[in-house]
């Protein structure tokens, strides 16, 4: 997924390790105690999500909060490999491991107090293998061949072979209210008034949006889960400057800020006892997209040259404290299918040039920029406001480039604005990020059938071999087959080079210190926020 501002969502990692900072969670056992009537949390915000619609939405800012409006089957666990009941009270393969039988909760509702059903299981399925309501995430389902409606209770998961993410398929994606989408004409399902008035099923609901300024979730009365949610509001500020936000989060005007900036955690560290800080490794990948689409970055030997020119050690030491590590990969260091033995392409600016000149661009007019056939090497990139480290990217390679006579024309918009051009592919580069989900795939990001919207192929990237690679991949029978294929899609795609691969960060969030029972892990810091709660001695 696209990760907004702070983090462009989707994949799945198989272990993660968490390092709470300052001694960052109370460690007390599940409470039932009830907490104090108006508790809340406010968590601030660089980006405003552009929809809350579960079908539409890009961004890893919306996740979160669609996750605290919506429901699963059930509650994938920080192993990545093991599920808890949520919707599902339990489950079962067949014999031959081609069906998966869901028995659900029959005491869950909808927040307008509509019955969750089977049919509700079987429209969310429909909805999102539908090429009109086109959900980025529809890849993950195409192993499924029908969802059975045995009774209001039960539903049977049919499936073309058995594989290793046959629960991860049937769970990913939130259950969808039938009885208010079906009424929705497919076509209109993308831009009709869901994404902005949600009916959901999960511990809070939509109370209000105030474009600009906040949106406000309050208590779900009717969440099936006795007890919980703890917090009767959480709020999400939108403050399009992390300088603002760090400030506010200071000053304990905003709780909760994640990816702290790396010059502010020494300050907060040591001055700022009220907040807590939570280091772990993000499933996080920041990168340089090239339009492959422009016919500066058509060939793969310019590309290299490219990458050989950024000195992507320097940047991450330079703009992220070292709180990173050089990507060396399309797949993700944390996912078991990441091949330990990648390289990086070196940095050989001197090579970058020569490489450049046996493609016929040089210097022909002595302005310091390289040109070819009248056109010179000159093009825009782009980033999104509010979060610096990717405008100090922009600043950083814009230097490297200009050193090799390539001319690079930096420029920030505003988040929705910058989103809508890498996804409609009106762009020439861009600075970017990406979270993946915690499943070894990438198809969803370079198979050739998932440029934007159906997908997060933003470099518009096409690879025969690739695309075949990944095919026998998902449909590998067991773990090492698959590994041995991903190992070489993983180096063709990394050899062809369709954007920079820069960095892989590590995440920072500050929360004021008084919220315990803070169990964040790689799939989300939010993951179990319906169960923090407010203790003025929590340390």
């Amino acid at each position: 997924m696209f990760e907004n501002p702070n983090k462009l969502i989707l994949a799945r990692p198989i272990l993660l390790v968490i390092l709470v900072v300052a001694l960052g969670a109370c460690t007390s056992e599940e409470s039932e105690q009830v907490i104090a009537e108006g508790s809340s949390v406010v968590i601030g915000l660089l980006g405003e999500p552009k929809t809350l619609n579960p079908l539409v939405a890009t961004s890893a800012h919306s996740q979160d909060i669609i996750n605290l409006l919506f429901q699963k089957l059930m509650v994938e666990q920080e192993d990545f490999l093991t599920f808890t009941p949520a919707l599902a009270e339990r489950w079962s393969f067949s014999e031959d491991s081609l069906s998966i039988t869901f028995f659900l909760s029959k005491n869950a509702v909808w927040q307008d107090g509509e019955p969750i059903s089977s049919a509700d299981i079987r429209f969310t399925w429909r909805m999102q293998t539908d090429t009109l309501s086109a959900w980025a995430g529809r890849n993950l389902k195409e192993k499924i061949t029908d969802v059975e409606v045995v009774d209001d209770h039960t539903v049977v998961f049919h499936f073309s072979s058995r594989y290793p993410y046959q629960l991860m398929d049937a769970n990913d994606g939130v259950i969808l209210p039938r009885h208010i989408l079906e009424k929705v004409p497919r076509e209109a399902i993308r831009t009709s008034d869901f994404g902005r008035n949600p009916v959901g099923n999960g511990p809070y609901r939509l109370a209000r949006w105030v474009p600009g300024q906040y949106i406000e979730l309050v208590r779900n009365p009717s969440f099936f889960i006795k007890g919980q949610p703890y917090l009767d509001r959480v709020v999400f500020r939108i403050v399009p400057d992390i300088t603002n936000l760090v400030t506010q989060l200071k000053a304990g005007e905003i709780d909760c800020l994640e990816s702290i900036p790396t010059d502010a955690i020494d300050e907060l560290k040591s001055d700022y006892p009220d907040v807590n800080l939570y280091h772990y490794r993000s499933r996080s990948m920041s990168f340089i997209v090239w339009n492959l689409q422009n016919e500066l970055f058509a060939h793969r030997e310019v590309r290299h040259a490219l990458a050989m020119a950024i000195n992507a050690p320097e940047i991450i030491e330079t703009l992220w404290g070292g709180m990173a590590e050089v990507s060396d990969s399309p797949m993700h260091p944390m996912l078991w299918a990441h091949d330990p033995k990648m390289s990086t392409i070196p940095f050989d600016p001197d090579r970058s040039i020569e490489i450049l000149a046996g493609l016929g661009w040089s210097d022909t007019d002595g302005d310091g920029v390289l040109d070819k056939g009248g056109r010179a090497f000159e093009f825009e990139m782009t980033t999104n406001q509010g979060i610096q480290v990717r405008a100090d990217v922009m600043t950083m390679v814009q230097e490297y480039l200009r050193r090799i006579g390539v001319k690079v024309n930096a420029r920030i918009l505003e988040w929705n604005t910058f989103i809508d051009g890498v996804v409609k592919g009106n762009f020439e580069s861009c600075v970017l990020g990406w979270k993946v989900s915690t499943r070894a795939d990438l198809s969803n990001f370079w198979h050739s059938t998932a440029t934007p919207p159906q997908g997060f192929n933003a470099s518009r990237y096409k690879n025969p071999q690739a695309d075949v690679l990944m095919e026998r991949a998902k449909n590998a029978e067991n773990a090492n087959e698959a590994r041995v294929l991903w190992y070489e899609c993983q180096r063709i795609i990394y050899d062809d080079q369709p954007i920079f691969f820069l960095a892989v960060p590590h995440e920072v969030v500050g929360l004021a210190r008084r919220y315990c029972d803070v169990r964040p892990n790689a799939q989300s810091f939010f993951v179990n926020l319906p169960r923090w709660r407010i203790d003025e001695n929590c340390q």
